[in-house]
C-alpha cells in the first residue's frame, strides 16, 4: 500500500529541514514536490524570512508560519470582495492544534522549552513541528477539496 500523501510530504519536509532550510522554506517546498501547487522563486525566498521566529525574532514558529502561507494560496482571496472566514477558521484550527501539541506558537518558547518537553536540545525539536505541520496543511487542504490524496509523479 503506497504511503499517504501527508506523510510523504511530512518525511520530505524534515529531510529538507536536516539538509539545511529552515522550517518555513522545508514546509513549502515539500508541499509543492507532492502536490500540484507550484510557488514562484520570489514565494519561495519570502520564506526565508520566518527563520527562528521571523528573522530571529522568535516570535511564531516558521513551519507554522510557513504552513499557514501555504493554505493562504489556496484559499485565500484575490479581490476585497470575497470572504476570508473559512481561512481564517482554518488556519485559527490549525494554530490551535500546534499550540495544544507544542505548548506555544512561539519560536522561543517552544526551543527554550524544547529540553523540558522533548528532551532535545535548541532547535533539536525542530523536525517535529515541522513534521506536525507538513501532515496537519495535506490533511487540511485534502478535507477542503484544494488538493487530491493521489500523488502526481514528483517534481
Amino acid at each position: 500500500m503506497p504511503e499517504p500523501l501527508a506523510v510523504k510530504v511530512s518525511i520530505e519536509a524534515v529531510r529538507l529541514f536536516k539538509s539545511g532550510y529552515h522550517c518555513s522554506e522545508a514546509v513549502l517546498l515539500a508541499f509543492e514536490k507532492y502536490t500540484d501547487n507550484e510557488y514562484s522563486d520570489a514565494m519561495k525566498r519570502g520564506m526565508s524570512a520566518f527563520v527562528e521566529g521571523i528573522g530571529g525574532s522568535g516570535c511564531i514558529c516558521g513551519a507554522l508560519a510557513g504552513g499557514t502561507f501555504v493554505l493562504s494560496t489556496m484559499g485565500g482571496r484575490l479581490s476585497p470582495d470575497e470572504s476570508t472566514e473559512k481561512l481564517q477558521d482554518i488556519v485559527k484550527q490549525l494554530h490551535d492544534e500546534f499550540r495544544h501539541e507544542f505548548r506555544s506558537a512561539c519560536c522561543r518558547v517552544i526551543t527554550k522549552n524544547s529540553s523540558k518537553v522533548f528532551g532535545l536540545g535548541k532547535y533539536k525539536n525542530c523536525t517535529k513541528t515541522v513534521d506536525f505541520v507538513a501532515m496537519r496543511i495535506v490533511d487540511i487542504a485534502i478535507e477542503n477539496d484544494w488538493i487530491q490524496e493521489k500523488t502526481p509523479a514528483v517534481k
